[in-house]
């Protein structure tokens, strides 16, 4: 479908089912105090359980939020929303532009081009999408995803593994990498410093699930048993149990601190009481790290990371950390150890981190980013630079082929 010619104001709605607050809509709130000219509304969840507590819908200063009751299910995949509100938005806000926060084979993406198709056909779609595992999803899934990546103008995606997803699907239209941001006001390196002699604190912050290489990390803290250190551990999860339970057979229980499950404004001041991250995600069927929030809370907290060479992690950390090959405990262990022995390495990566995420991931910089990418979506195609997108395409193509071509038969 041929894009309108657009005028300003523009008209966006965003629908995404996690933009129950100011703080989870910063992306948005960024963009509306650096751009007059765009006019938003948000479609979020009356609710929803994220990051490990339940989160209610918050009205919002900059711009009207409509709230929708999730149906159904409580998987993000599964549920839809409510459609009265959404329809209401469509009818009243008028959009030109959709920016779409579902991944392309979800019930909620289906339902939202439905409602599109019948109450504003003429708006462009953008969707915006994480998923950097390749999976054959079984009908009616495999045609809502092929139908969302028909109808949709253009992609925008966290970070460079999910392009080889999109690609590897046929989606041939623009893709721009547009990555998540942080609040450089709320996340700052702490001012006061650690005691020579007191022993570091290793950190982790994020969902104890399989994946997450939380069991990973109490075999390493095993492994350094004999190293001075303390941890603080943040989140909870079906992991805890086991974590727990390595650390006990080691005794090691009484050295490490772990909060559950905490609200979004107390992750601040944690880090605070961290010397560096530790991001140990391994490869599974169902994860492949899309991006890692933490990673640039704790670069813009001032701390180092030690993260796995998995999915986009090495992409994020740049020369902010160390990487260690993902799954291989001593490995990550023996990073651990070089980190916090290495004061002056701790620095160096701190002040780079810092450096590393005012220029590429403030909440500013992602705002003018998506500004722009806005703009060239409702211009069309063209817009775009054709040679760059072609580019990384075939790159990744290159890429794809390299990995069939070394996989075991």
């Amino acid at each position: 479908m041929k894009p309108e010619t657009f005028q300003s104001p523009i008209k966006v709605l965003r629908v995404a089912h996690a933009s129950l607050t100011p703080a989870l809509r910063q992306r948005e709130r960024a963009m509306v105090r650096l751009f007059p000219d765009i006019k938003l509304e948000v479609v979020t969840t009356t609710r929803w359980h994220e990051a490990g507590v339940d989160v209610d819908a918050l009205d919002d200063d900059l711009f009207p939020v409509v709230k929708a009751r999730p149906l159904f299910s409580k998987h993000i995949q599964l549920f839809a929303y409510d459609p009265r509100p959404i329809i209401s938005a469509l009818r009243r806000h008028r959009p030109q532009l959709i920016d779409l926060n579902h991944e392309p084979y979800s019930i909620a993406c289906a339902e939202v081009l439905t409602l599109c198709r019948w109450f504003a056909p003429r708006a462009v779609v953008t969707i915006q999408t994480c998923q950097n595992i390749f999976h054959q999803y079984p009908p009616p899934f495999s045609w809502f995803e092929r139908r969302a990546l028909k109808r949709a103008g253009t992609a925008s995606i966290c970070s460079d593994t999910v392009r080889d997803v999109l690609v590897a699907k046929g989606f041939k239209k623009p893709v721009a990498v547009v990555p998540f941001g942080v609040d450089v006001q709320a996340f700052t390196p702490r001012r006061i410093t650690r005691q020579v002699d007191e022993p570091p604190t290793i950190g982790f912050v994020g969902r104890m699930l399989p994946g997450k290489g939380l069991t990973m990390l109490g075999k390493a803290l095993a492994l350094l048993r004999s190293e001075k250190w303390k941890a603080l551990v943040v989140g909870d999860g079906p992991e805890r149990a086991e974590f727990e339970s390595i650390l006990r057979a080691h005794s090691l229980l009484d050295r490490v601190r772990i909060t559950g499950a905490i609200s979004f404004d107390q992750i601040p001041e944690l880090y605070h009481q961290m010397d560096l991250l530790v991001v140990p995600t391994e490869t599974t069927d169902r994860i492949r790290e899309q991006f890692g929030r933490v990673i640039i809370e704790a670069m813009a907290s001032g701390l180092p990371v030690v993260g796995s060479s998995c999915g986009a992690i090495p992409e994020v950390i740049a020369g902010a950390g160390l990487v260690f090959a993902e799954g291989d405990v001593a490995d990550l262990a023996n990073a651990i150890k070089q980190m916090s022995s290495d004061g002056a390495l701790r620095e160096r990566c701190a002040i780079q981190g810092r450096a590393r995420v005012e220029e590429n991931y403030s909440w500013e910089v992602i705002a003018r980013k998506t500004y722009e990418f806005f703009r060239q979506t409702l211009a069309g195609a063209h817009a775009f630079d054709k040679t760059h997108f072609e580019r990384a395409n075939r790159a990744t193509v290159r890429r794809l082929d390299r990995e069939s071509e070394n996989a075991p038969a």
